[in-house]
């Protein structure tokens, strides 16, 4: 009888303390999903478009934040456009928060993820005009 006075509290603690940390998982996977599909809806339409979830920034440049070390002796070999043009990046914060039962405290924890993503690229025309230019532009880069 008495144990039961002790274990029953402990346990309904730990049940409440349980469900607290299963809400808190459950909103930080919710934000992580959410940053992610904001972020990458929009860098993958050239960041264009609606701006109201994601933040565009202009100085997306690889060379900015990754040492292109061995990279910078193939500038002007197929790829060179990629390491050096200047795509911008899209990055998209969420936020969200949980706030614990009073009996653990009633304690609210404030989650925020955000994600950043370089844009794609602009796409170049098909037709037989963007091929010949894309074809001169490459053989006068050499």
């Amino acid at each position: 009888m008495v144990e039961a006075l002790v274990v029953i509290p402990f346990f309904i603690v730990i049940f409440v303390s349980m469900l607290y940390v299963g809400r808190l998982y459950a909103e930080k996977q919710r934000t992580l999903r959410q940053a992610k599909e904001y972020a990458w809806a929009y860098a993958m339409s050239n960041c264009s478009g609606s701006t109201a979830n994601v933040t565009q920034e202009n100085n997306g440049n690889p060379g900015n934040e990754i040492d292109m070390g061995e990279a910078e002796n193939y500038k002007g070999v197929g790829g060179d456009k990629s390491l050096s043009k200047d795509f911008g990046t899209s990055t998209s914060t969420v936020k969200g928060k949980v706030t614990a039962s009073k009996l653990i405290g009633g304690k609210t924890s404030n989650l925020s993820t955000t994600t950043k993503v370089q844009c794609n690229e602009e796409a170049i025309d098909g037709n037989i005009i963007g091929v010949l230019k894309f074809a001169w532009h490459t053989l006068t880069s050499w």
